[in-house]
């Protein structure tokens, strides 16, 4: 059941345990505050969706993914999203995983990346402070090392692909991954299809995204995600073909 929790992390980064640190208080602010909020993106503050999670034929959680508010970081307007999971099975393994972004109302690059997982009680904690103006990110209060030119982070990197044009046929190939050893990140239009949710039957798009790291979008790995071919780009499904089984996310409601 480890292997599952890992599966289900969108994209786990390999790291040691960390005790984690209290988040500090920021200023949240209404959308209709912020002047500089594009008017053009394809989600808003307030999008919620919600995701039935199964592992071959069985049922193990759910999932939401969440523009949760508008914040600021160090001064910076910004989105702030959540991705969580949620499983349970039988009565022995439970696990809760969470990506977290902070990213640039104004450019979509991000500020704050922490990933908090909980698996049986075990944690796996991770901060990241990224300042892109400076060229550096920052590990848990205390590892400095270079990023990229507009970085992106696991979390991020899904708002930020529902914004760009995708024809079929083509990959798309970003250096935009916070952590530059890990880049480039490449998408790859697969065809248009149509296909069934819990929420219902949609048109949609197939992309297959591959990061240079571990997970359900891993390199040599199966995964697709499925995206609304209409001007919301929502995620409908995503699904990871791997050795050990079949993961499938797929949406049940969107508030």
């Amino acid at each position: 059941m480890t292997r599952l929790a890992t599966l289900a992390a969108l994209s786990a980064v390999v790291g040691a345990l960390a005790r984690p640190a209290p988040l500090p208080r920021h200023r949240v602010v209404a959308a209709r505050q912020d002047p500089v909020a594009p008017p053009h993106l394809p989600f808003a503050l307030g999008e919620r969706l919600e995701y039935e999670v199964k592992f071959g034929i069985f049922r193990v959680g759910r999932a939401t993914m969440e523009v949760a508010g508008v914040d600021t970081v160090r001064g910076e307007p910004v989105y702030h999203v959540q991705f969580v999971i949620r499983g349970r099975a039988a009565f022995f393994y439970t696990m809760t995983d969470t990506l977290e972004s902070w990213f640039s109302i104004a450019d979509l690059t991000s500020r704050r990346f922490v990933q908090n997982n909980n698996e049986n009680g075990s944690r796996y904690y991770h901060r990241y402070e990224i300042h892109p103006d400076s060229g550096y990110f920052v590990q848990d209060g205390k590892d400095s090392l270079p990023t990229t030119a507009q970085p992106l982070d696991d979390a991020s990197f899904f708002y930020f692909a529902r914004t760009i044009p995708l024809e079929v046929g083509r990959t798309y190939s970003f250096a935009r991954y916070f952590r530059p050893d890990r880049n480039p990140v490449t998408l790859t239009v697969l065809s248009e299809d149509s296909i069934d949710t819990p929420a219902g039957r949609f048109a949609a798009i197939a992309i297959r995204p591959v990061f240079k790291s571990r997970g359900l979008f891993a390199e040599g790995g199966r995964a697709i995600v499925y995206l609304a071919a209409d001007s919301t780009r929502i995620p409908l499904v995503i699904k990871s073909s791997m050795s050990v089984g079949s993961l499938t996310m797929s949406l049940r409601s969107r508030r």
